[in-house]
């Protein structure tokens, strides 16, 4: 990092449970530590503020310091070239509003939708685009745009309705 007042030398996130806005489920929280040059500690910072340098970096350094947070708790000081660096050892202030407030994704109960729900939206999509193909090609409209899109229509229903069809079961 830039040696200047200013700009920190290295940065650390720091991984803590908080709950999501939207439904109270647990969720993984990180926060961002900046080291001063004169050894002083800024908690709370923006990430693309604390690593400023070329766009393209960003990316890689952002990797390079969630790479090595663990789960829970703070992860090592990273420099500018991704190299764990010494630092002060303290976990940084009680958590803050900031910090509850910025969720990031996590692998703490993940929900994925079950295959039945999946297969009853991709049924309710096909029929759809079926009904409204063929509402276009028998309607008074049928001839230009209009007709081919519905030919479009039903072309995409009818893929989608054969997509439920089980492997073992396809003649095609």
């Amino acid at each position: 990092m830039r040696a200047s007042s200013v700009r920190p030398v290295a940065v650390r996130a720091t991984a803590f449970r908080g709950t999501s806005r939207w439904r109270g489920r647990p969720v993984r929280v990180v926060g961002y530590d900046a080291l001063l040059p004169d050894g002083s500690v800024r908690f709370d910072v923006d990430l693309a503020w604390a690593m400023p340098a070329h766009p393209a970096d960003a990316s890689t350094r952002e990797a390079n310091v969630h790479d090595r947070c663990p789960e829970l708790g703070a992860g090592p000081w990273v420099d500018e070239f991704g190299r764990a660096v010494d630092g002060p050892d303290d976990a940084g202030p009680p958590l803050s509003a900031r910090r509850r407030a910025r969720p990031r994704p996590s692998d703490l109960h993940r929900r994925h939708a079950s295959a039945k729900s999946a297969r009853r939206w991709r049924a309710g999509i096909g029929v759809a685009a079926l009904g409204l193909g063929v509402v276009l090609i028998v309607g008074p409209e049928q001839n230009g745009i209009v007709g081919a899109l519905g030919v479009l229509c039903l072309v995409a229903g009818v893929s989608t309705l054969a997509g439920l069809v089980p492997r073992d079961r396809q003649w095609w």
